[in-house]
């Protein structure tokens, strides 16, 4: 049978019908002219027989496959059926041998490029800060170890390795959090099918930094006294002390005082309100703002210039969250820190070292001193009750957290005798 009947100039005159038309080609190739209703399409195809049967094999369509392609199709196609297979059967185990190598490939993939993934598909669509805090930590204490390491390869000596050369420098909370970190990563891995197994299993927080047990520091009533003594004397700038006293004055977070507008401010309704972007748990929170609290705010905008409360260097960016911490913990330490200015522990209380959060726990526990009830506490506190408690207790207490928040404030006031205060 004669082929290569048709030439390009055939194809560019074929005009489509009523009906579907059939030009054969020779060889087995045909040329399929679908009807006009159906779109006019002009494929290509290669007839032949197999097991007895008749099969049809795509060739590709014109013009985006030219003739001469498909011809070669054609031929390709007639060489594997001479040799006892089906075309098709054919590129379905192409395809398959492809995804078993594809699969294969990303096993190869390296730690860090299983961090990447994790990042990717999890981190920045699940976490608030888009994954920014779990990377630095990663890049800080696990990428340097094992980052290039392939992560199908990653043994438990490895994770090992990592927590021993966090425990080196002493940070036996932050060896839990990085073998926290790790397990979330490869257990990531093992359902994306980059690892088969998890190398953290074995390994728990009580053979890494060890148990965990909440603080329960908080400030008593003598060392509100004391702090307001050693911060009038300390070489803290005017907005740090102004900080401090607004932490302890309405329980906010650090990193939440940090992000604060002076937009998020009603001084007519003495209210700060924290957005639910801002605040830990999701939820806008509203605060009442004593007249203790509101001398700080007067302290920091004449310290302060800016949309924030708290400016760094630029005055239209917020100072850094870990700023504050960093200067109170320059200051309780029993000794300097190197390349920094010497303070001998000249915020160093009666009841030894404390930190930021520790004022937000003060809070809590003192307006607990003066009778407020725990439940109006859990709310000036922005959390969210548990259990059946939380599901039908839905009420605000507006009322009871302003007495609460203008209480504590006159304590405050009373325990500072005006120390907290900056000279005008």
């Amino acid at each position: 049978m004669s082929e290569n009947k048709l030439t390009d100039k055939h194809l560019r005159a074929v005009k489509p019908g009523d009906t579907e038309q059939l030009l054969g080609d020779g060889g087995g190739l045909w040329i399929r002219v679908l009807p006009q209703s159906k779109g006019g399409a002009i494929n290509f195809y290669y007839r032949f027989l197999f097991n007895g049967k008749e099969r049809r094999y795509n060739c590709g369509s014109y013009t985006a496959t030219s003739l001469a392609k498909a011809r070669e199709s054609r031929n390709a196609a007639r060489n594997v059926v001479k040799s006892g297979l089906g075309p098709v059967v054919k590129e379905e185990h192409e395809r398959s041998t492809r995804s078993a190598t594809q699969a294969m490939e990303s096993m190869e993939k390296t730690v860090t490029a299983l961090f990447e993934d994790w990042k990717r598909v999890y981190l920045c669509v699940h976490r608030k800060d888009g994954g920014s805090a779990v990377e630095a930590a990663m890049r800080r204490d696990v990428l340097p170890v094992i980052g290039n390491m392939r992560a199908k390869d990653v043994c438990l000596p490895h994770i090992v390795q990592v927590i021993d050369r966090v425990l080196e420098r002493g940070a036996r909370r932050t060896a839990n959090v990085a073998l926290s970190l790790m397990r979330q990563m490869f257990r990531h891995g093992m359902g994306r099918g980059i690892v088969a197994t998890d190398p953290t299993l074995a390994l728990s927080k009580k053979q890494a930094g060890g148990k965990e047990t909440p603080s329960d520091r908080n400030l008593s009533p003598g060392e509100v006294k004391e702090l307001a003594d050693k911060l009038r004397e300390s070489d803290l700038h005017p907005r740090m002390r102004a900080a401090i006293w607004l932490l302890l004055a309405t329980g906010a977070r650090v990193g939440e005082l940090h992000k604060a507008r002076w937009s998020d401010i009603d001084e007519t309704q003495g209210l700060w309100v924290i957005p639910k972007e801002n605040s830990k748990n999701g939820i806008s929170h509203t605060i009442h703002l004593s007249p203790f609290a509101t001398e700080q705010l007067k302290i920091l905008k004449n310290v302060s210039a800016g949309p924030y409360l708290l400016t760094g260097r630029n005055a239209e960016n917020p100072l850094s969250d870990k700023t504050l911490s960093r200067a109170i913990r320059d200051r309780i330490g029993a000794g300097s820190l190197k390349n920094r200015k010497p303070r001998t522990a000249s915020l160093l209380l009666a009841g030894g070292e404390w930190s930021p959060h520790d004022l937000r726990r003060t809070m809590a526990s003192r307006m607990g001193d003066l009778g407020t009830e725990p439940h109006v506490i859990e709310r000036c506190l922005n959390h969210v009750q548990q259990g059946i408690v939380g599901v039908y207790q839905r009420q605000e207490n507006m009322q009871e957290r302003k007495a609460a928040f203008e209480q504590w404030g006159r304590q405050l006031t009373e325990l500072t005798r005006g120390q907290a205060r900056e000279p005008t």
